[in-house]
């Protein structure tokens, strides 16, 4: 449509008429409404219009707002009722705010005598002038106006007056060396505005100094920089900065015709000294009297003192070696700011923007400018689906499109150039990414050449497996890659909907990438085979998925590298369970490598930990899972199993109750919550949710449920019932004690040989003897107790219990005098339940007192200890009266029972009850309720 020469001349014909247009709707509003038309302006307005003019008395209202601004139109519009009154509420007030911002711009960019109104601006221009002329332009003015623009500029072009021309930055007071954008000559800048948004507002916050645009080569970094430039300074009032200084280590730069060099404007400390000074020295010449770097240090902190603010903008750092550039950057005063462009960040005292690619829409629209500013017609006539192809090829890269367009004005066929694109040798790889993949170490490169292999983007974990590096080497080359923008980190929900990061190069960088890996043969091979090791394992996974189907379902292993780490578990759980706790502990690091966030590991680790008794362990394992996946309910249901063995309820609790929260309805979780419940002395809450446990249809139900089930509300139902014992209420305790001995038949009768259900039946049976000796109803208590002493179940609960209640019952034969019994009962209560008197060294103490009581004083001999053995922990005592007769005790069978036996026993005289047994056809002598005496 146009050529550069003449665009503004254009844009100020339209723009110029827009305000004649705007002011005219204006007049004809306000002088229609109001009695005096500045009734509609505001105060402030008028009194600038006043004070700029020598007119004391405004005869018309032309002449009146021919004074005012661009800027006062708008705010005249949403005065009072102007705004409602002008465009009858069609658009929104923030609308036309924005647009007539937009429009201000344009026209700054218009009078911008540094800069270039490019055929976007144009297009920007045409596109808010039509939007807003419809609501001012009565009579179409402006519509036929661009109408003739568009088929016949040079009829209607008035040329820029020279009075219009504004340099904003000198208008501002701003000293600069700013050069004019490479931009303005090729389409004009397209997008960004977050970018820009967001660059302006770090460089507003005093707390970042030093603000740095990251990115792969050719993304745009240096255009950006000058466009932020060029935002902050355009405004009429921008008094930000007393200067700003460009300093640029830019060495080469790419054209249609190749990579060309060029001088940098710094190389070392001292000429970026010498630049300072030249442009903030106030005619001082950096080397006129100023010859050593101390001399050049001193000038420039006295022109810094003497400044408010300076923004020094340094294109293409991560060209710079001299170490004393970025000791310069990181030492200079707070009211020096500075604005990098670098391919690689500082990596300290920086708040770091990384830029991406264009978006897809801005890379359409930057191709077809270029092809409307070269005149390319075969281009402009492209769809943009077509064009999209293109973009994309060139991962939105703006130089490389412009790369491309300047190609095709030599005469090259487009298709041809786009695949050129991949050539590790061509111009366009070879500016982008040569420099900075020769600075990589060997680590981040073998990095970049596994990605280039993976046909999807690979997780963190997938990547490590294949590069095969330790963590901390993998994390720090992840971190220089992304600094220098080689690669992009994605995040994305994973199968678990979990937040994960993948890793990801652009189709220009992998093709740069790929060129150089093929150049390396054993390197590419040694990949390929980490990767078929990969696809073997997610391969072994799935066969294991069927060989252990409940432990692979439990684990719940979803993603890839989920179903390797399970391999790993698995294993760790095998080691474990033969005795290499080490090595078990050495899988479980490798899965949690290979799925970091995968929680079902440190669940299992957890558990493994409690088994050895590392609780602190166990807890942190735990904490990671739920923080992992916190509607787990397998991860609050173990830590409750981890936290009621370690005695802790009220924790353990607290994690069954998030448990059912998450699965009310499994038996599982209910039975374990509700045992917890009843442990805490919650007793109604806790049958509630034992008797729920029976109830649910759960498929994973089973016999084996029920029974843990029915023994759970009868251990409740005893502990309920002592309380209510005590609490006098005989009625109710009765009731929950036969309740108890109900469910516990119930279990039977699913597995007569089950010992938990046996061994709460007998403590049922001693419990309700122990009620009816509370109630004095002795016949009933000694008929509770003779049923749980006869009883000939085997398994520990039932020996316990036959041993207590053989205790409760010696009491109550004592005062009828029945001591043969007595002593019957209680010595065959000892016969083969050793174990038990260990672990409960308090019975065998009741057991001997009460046989002291029977008389058995008579059948106590006397001996004295000749060997004892600490080892096994067994002595041997001598008969006094017969020195060939022996026999052998133990720490439990004294009164009371020792903690431990020692060789200062020996030669101890000692009374002691004999017992004699047949044990495999020969007779034995054991020593019994064995008493010091002096």
């Amino acid at each position: 449509m146009t050529n550069i020469y003449n665009r503004r001349d254009f844009g100020f014909t339209i723009i110029s008429r827009f305000e004649e247009v705007y002011r005219a709707c204006l007049i004809l509003k306000l002088s229609s409404k109001y009695s005096n038309y500045q009734e509609g302006v505001p105060s402030g307005i008028v009194n600038k219009i006043n004070d700029k003019s020598p007119i004391l008395y405004w005869d018309n209202a032309e002449e009146f707002f021919e004074n005012s601004d661009f800027p006062d139109l708008l705010e005249i519009s949403i005065f009072k009722e102007n705004f409602k009154d002008i465009f009858a509420d069609k658009i929104k007030k923030e609308d036309l705010i924005l647009m007539m911002s937009n429009l201000y711009g344009l026209r700054c960019k218009i009078a911008h005598v540094k800069g270039f109104f490019t055929s976007i601006d144009l297009d920007k221009l045409i596109d808010l002038v039509r939007q807003v002329s419809v609501f001012i332009d009565t009579y179409g003015t402006l519509s036929n106006l661009i109408s003739e623009i568009e088929q016949n500029p040079e009829k209607v072009a008035i040329k820029v007056p020279i009075d219009f021309n504004i340099d904003f930055l000198e208008t501002n007071g701003i000293t600069n060396n700013l050069p004019t954008p490479d931009y303005e000559y090729e389409g004009g800048f397209v997008g960004r505005d977050d970018d820009i948004k967001e660059i302006i507002k770090y460089l507003q916050r005093e707390k970042f100094n030093v603000v740095t645009i990251t990115g792969a080569g050719g993304v745009g970094k240096t255009s950006l920089a000058l466009k932020v430039i060029q935002e902050i300074t355009t405004k009429p009032k921008a008094d930000k900065y007393d200067a700003i200084i460009w300093l640029s280590a830019k060495e080469d730069k790419l054209s249609p015709f190749g990579i060309q060099d060029i001088e940098p404007d710094f190389k070392s400390y001292e000429e970026l000294l010498d630049t300072i000074i030249n442009v903030l020295g106030f005619g001082i010449k950096s080397n006129e009297n100023i010859g050593t770097v101390e001399s050049k240090e001193d000038t420039v902190t006295t022109l810094f003192d003497i400044a408010d603010n300076i923004l020094i903008v340094i294109d293409n750092l991560e060209t710079v070696t001299d170490e004393r550039i970025l000791n310069f950057i990181i030492d200079a005063p707070i009211k020096a700011k500075f604005l990098i462009t670098s391919r690689k960040g500082l990596g300290q005292v920086e708040r770091r923007y990384e830029l991406k690619q264009l978006k897809e829409k801005e890379a359409v629209y930057l191709f077809r400018q270029l092809s409307k500013d070269k005149q390319i017609i075969s281009l402009i006539k492209l769809d943009n689906d077509l064009i999209k192809k293109y973009v994309n090829k060139v991962s939105n890269y703006p130089l490389a499109i412009k790369w491309v367009i300047g190609q095709v004005a030599r005469g090259r066929e487009i298709n041809k150039v786009i695949n050129s694109i991949d050539d590790a040798t061509g111009d366009i790889s070879k500016f982008c990414f040569e420099q900075i993949f020769g600075m990589l170490n060997d680590d981040s490169k073998g990095i970049l050449f596994a990605l280039c292999c993976f046909e999807e983007p690979p997780t963190s974990s997938l990547l490590r497996y294949v590069v095969d590096i330790d963590n901390t080497r993998f994390d720090d080359c992840i971190e220089e890659l992304i600094l220098v923008s080689l690669i992009i980190p994605e995040q994305f929900k994973n199968e678990l909907n979990e937040i994960a990061s993948k890793y990801y190069i652009l189709p220009l960088t992998k093709g740069y990438i790929r060129q150089q890996l093929s150049q390396n043969g054993g390197l590419r091979e040694n990949i390929l085979q980490r990767l078929a090791e990969v696809e073997g394992t997610i391969t072994a996974t799935e066969q294991a998925k069927r060989e252990y189907r409940f432990s692979l379902h439990n684990l719940g292993a979803i993603s890839e590298e989920e179903k390797i780490s399970a391999i790993f578990t698995q294993t760790a759980f095998q080691k474990y369970q033969a005795g290499l706790y080490d090595d078990a502990v050495d899988n479980y690091r490798k899965a949690v490598e290979v799925a970091p966030r995968f929680s079902s590991v440190y669940r299992n680790w957890a558990v493994m930990e409690s088994y050895e008794n590392h609780l602190f362990e166990a807890d942190q394992l735990m904490q990671k899972a739920s923080d992992l996946n916190p509607d787990d309910p397998q991860i609050w249901l173990l830590w409750g199993n981890i936290k009621r063995k370690a005695n802790k309820l009220l924790e353990a609790d607290e994690k069954y109750k998030i448990a059912f929260s998450l699965t009310p309805d499994n038996p599982i979780i209910l039975n374990a919550y509700g045992q917890t419940r009843g442990r805490l002395g919650d007793y109604e809450t806790a049958l509630d949710l034992l008797n729920s446990a029976l109830t649910v249809d759960a498929d994973f139900k089973s016999k084996k449920h029920e029974i843990i089930n029915r023994t759970s509300i009868a251990e409740t139902l005893l502990a309920w019932a002592e309380v209510l014992l005590r609490d006098r209420n005989f009625d109710k305790s009765k009731g929950n004690l036969f309740k108890a001995v109900s469910e516990c038949e119930l279990a039977l009768k699913i597995d007569s040989n089950d010992e938990k259900s046996l061994g709460i039946f007998s403590k049922s049976q001693y419990k309700i003897g122990r009620f009816y000796v509370a109630l004095n109803e002795i016949v009933e208590a000694k008929k509770y107790f003779y049923k749980c002493v006869n009883n000939e179940s085997k398994g520990f609960g039932v020996a316990r219990y036959k041993l207590k209640a053989s205790i409760e019952l010696s009491k109550l034969l004592l005062k009828t005098n029945e001591y043969d019994e007595v002593k019957s009962i209680l010595e065959d209560a000892q016969l083969g339940n050793e174990n038990i008197v260990r672990r409960y060294p308090e019975i065998l103490d009741e057991i001997n007192i009460l046989l002291e009581k029977v008389g058995a004083e008579t059948t106590f001999i006397l001996g004295k200890i000749t060997y004892v053995n600490t080892v096994s922990d067994y002595l041997i005592i001598k008969d006094n009266e017969n020195s060939e007769k022996t026999y052998i005790a133990g720490k439990v069978d004294f009164i009371p029972v020792l903690n431990s036996l020692s060789q200062d026993m020996r030669g101890l005289k000692v009374r002691f009850y004999p017992k004699v047994f047949t044990r495999s056809g020969k007779e034995k002598s054991e020593a019994k309720n064995i008493k010091i005496v002096p």
